[in-house]
């Protein structure tokens, strides 16, 4: 990748630490040219010099995770994470210099200088000083030094959290053995009458979707759910210790330190988002919230509608569908990976003159056989980027479909890094540190660009060894339209600075274009550029489609109901509440399912000790719900009628994907559906939002 050829084991791990080494060596560069500037020409460069900065270290941190997360070989891996390790503590360090902040600081608040920048690069200088103030730059000293131990207790917290999950201990629960109708007979330890039955989370499933007997349900359900005092109190040790960092930058809670730079701005937003979401989208719950009473009573047999309880959900969601679904014929003979493929080209070609071309892998440019490389062709602009696919599974990879970022675009030839290098140093340690232009020249654009390098991982069934190719279940196939999603924001938001190019944007934004995608799964239009039988060459029937799709949709607006419920926990537990003397999550988590979920509180259960997106997510889980409702309105309005117009393909990609994170998403979104309340960004606007339910 990016002329990294990796040949063999040694040359890889001498040539990671090399560049390691040597982007650390660039970087003290940059500072000392960065913190010496003192003449306007200096100083009005030095965020386009904090932007080189952090596109050096970047370029080897992201190369270095994403080797550490898929390469095959453990030896690999492991070298990969020791760079990657070694320089986020690099790059974590930088973000507590005084000196590069106290520039920065001097340079935005100077008029002379900053009225010179443009948009793009004020959004880039401001972005730089908030994560420096993030970091409590600005704090007396021995307030930084307390935060640097809040946050080291912290990430210690969210890990031992994360870590109990994965070896959270086993439950046994003893029933009758005659009240097991319905299960594997293979399940269950039996010991005469008595059946001995794990709460591990594939048994307890399979225990709450089958088992008839209540009872039996109701004792799974709480076992699988229930928490030990310790395991409580790590949690609450975690939320009240981000509380205090959030005291300690001056900020009411930790949720208003997470949103200050995400689209939706604060905790009264989302929280104002949220709850009118909840309140326009109950209906469509309670509905499938009738079906399930309507089944308990028609099996109890009792006159009154019964309370559907938790341990109820599963066990009448499978009956309801297993007595109204019709056999469905398979839909993944039309969706084979190479006719996906080519149907994204096709589509891509139709919205944004965009298509795909293989490109010739040279030996040692990979790290495994199955992987492919796609130029990415704009048909004005020429190659705009790179993408490598790795879409079949394999032992030891990574399970779950990923979108990493390799290289960012960004315009380098303004870099003027000539004078990074001082006039005293030897001549073979100046050719060795100099970065030749490597940028591009696009047409229609000035300057040269450096192109965006992205890597597409999924875990797809391999090809038959027969030559039947991989084919994809429609959700696979949704996967990889929402993964590719991710990689058009990528190659079309090419900004001048790293920084804010791609999808380097705020989380409650970024996963926009990529749900966008998934709708276009749907369309029978689009279908019509790509699914056929992968063996008959017949187009994919419509009627299979719907079929399918509603199959997948039954129930779906109870789930959503708790996936709102979900983020309204995850903001109250990173609200002031979490420094209260007697904030208690499980008290927090029954009020909650009693006003807004579905189904009643069950006493015994402390299910928050499993919602492990605490950590990596904490006061960002709305994120994805917002994203969605903005991604369905965009398809509704503007892509709906006619999914391969041009003109909506160029609205989109004019007014949100080539701006990256560069411009405000209020005025992305607001310009593309042509909404003026909505470019406000207001609180105005997120209640409009939150009552666009049918886009959900």
């Amino acid at each position: 990748m990016y002329g990294m050829n990796l040949p063999i084991v040694h040359e890889l791990f001498l040539r990671f630490q090399k560049e390691a080494e040597k982007a650390v060596r660039r970087v003290k560069l940059l500072i000392n040219r960065i913190t010496n500037a003192n003449t306007d020409e200096e100083l009005r460069k030095v965020v386009k010099n904090l932007d080189r900065l952090s596109d050096i270290l970047c370029s080897v941190i992201d190369t270095a995770e994403f080797v550490r997360t898929v390469h095959p070989d453990q030896k690999f891996s492991q070298e990969a994470n020791r760079v990657y390790e070694y320089l986020c503590s690099f790059m974590n360090s930088l973000n507590t210099n005084r000196e590069l902040y106290q520039v920065l600081k001097r340079v935005i608040s100077t008029p002379s200088i900053s009225s010179q920048f443009s948009l793009e690069e004020r959004q880039v200088a401001h972005i730089f000083l908030r994560d420096f103030e993030k970091s409590g730059i600005h704090l007396p000293s021995s307030d930084r030094d307390k935060f640097v131990q809040l946050s080291d207790k912290i990430i210690a917290l969210g890990r031992k959290f994360t870590h109990s999950q994965i070896l959270k201990s086993t439950n046994i629960i003893e029933v009758d053995a005659s009240c097991l109708d319905g299960l594997h007979t293979g399940l269950p330890t039996k010991n005469g009458d008595i059946a001995r039955l794990s709460t591990k989370p594939w048994e307890a499933q399979m225990v709450l979707k089958l088992i008839k007997d209540e009872n039996v349900r109701k004792k799974m359900f709480i076992a699988s759910n229930s928490a030990t005092k310790e395991q409580i109190d790590l949690l609450e040790n975690l939320l009240r210790t981000r509380g205090e960092l959030a005291k300690l930058l001056g900020m009411d809670s930790y949720s208003h330190i997470f949103l200050i730079d995400k689209m939706i701005k604060n905790p009264d937003h989302v929280q104002k988002f949220l709850r009118t979401l909840a309140d326009h989208h109950r209906p469509k719950a309670l509905t499938d919230l009738y079906l399930l009473k309507e089944a308990k009573q028609q099996e109890i047999k009792c006159k009154e509608l019964p309370i559907v309880n938790a341990w109820d959900r599963d066990y009448y969601t499978e009956k309801i569908k297993a007595s109204s679904t019709q056999p469905v014929a398979p839909i993944s003979p039309y969706f084979s990976v190479g006719s996906v493929i080519q149907g994204l080209s096709r589509l891509f070609s139709k919205l944004y003159g965009i298509s795909f071309e293989p490109s010739e892998i040279l030996p040692g440019e990979t790290w495994h056989d199955d992987v492919r490389k796609l130029d990415v062709i704009d048909e004005q602009e020429g190659k705009i980027g790179t993408i490598y696919c790795d879409l079949f599974n394999r032992h030891g990879k990574y399970l779950n479909a990923a979108h990493y970022t390799v290289r960012c675009s960004r315009r380098v030839d303004d870099d003027d890094s000539a004078r990074d290098i001082p006039p005293d140093m030897d001549i073979s340690e100046t050719e060795e540190l100099a970065t030749p232009d490597q940028g591009v020249r696009l047409h229609g654009r000035n300057g040269r660009y450096q192109l965006p390098i992205i890597v597409l991982t999924c875990d797809f069934a391999r090809p038959k060894e027969d030559g039947r190719p991989s084919l994809l279940s429609l959700v696979e196939a949704e996967t990889l339209f929402h993964e590719m999603g991710h990689a058009m924001h990528s190659m079309i938001g090419r900004t001048n600075f790293h920084n804010v190019s791609g999808t380097r944007c705020p989380t409650d934004f970024v996963e926009l274009p990529s749900i966008l995608m998934e709708h276009f799964v749907y369309s029978p239009t689009v279908l019509s550029l790509f699914a056929k039988h992968y063996d008959t060459r017949k187009p994919i029937p419509l009627d299979l489609i719907r079929s399918h799709l509603k199959a997948r949709s039954q129930f779906s607006a109870m789930e959503t109901q708790y996936q709102i419920l979900m983020a309204l926990l995850d903001q109250i537990y990173h609200s002031t509440l979490a420094m209260s003397p007697d904030f208690d999550t499980t008290a927090i988590l029954a009020n909650l399912q009693d006003t807004v979920g579905l189904f009643p509180s069950v006493p015994g259960t402390a299910w928050q000790i499993q919602f492990v997106h605490l950590f990596g997510y904490g006061a960002g889980y709305y994120s994805y719900l917002f994203c969605r409702i903005l991604a369905g309105k965009l398809w509704k309005q503007v892509f709906e009628k006619d999914p391969l117009s041009r003109e909506a393909g160029q609205r989109f990609r004019e007014e949100v994907l080539k701006w990256g994170g560069s411009r405000d998403p209020w005025l992305c979104v607001g310009k593309a559906l042509q909404d003026e309340k909505i470019i406000v960004g207001d609180s105005v606007s997120v209640s409009l939002v939150g009552g666009w339910v049918d886009c959900l």
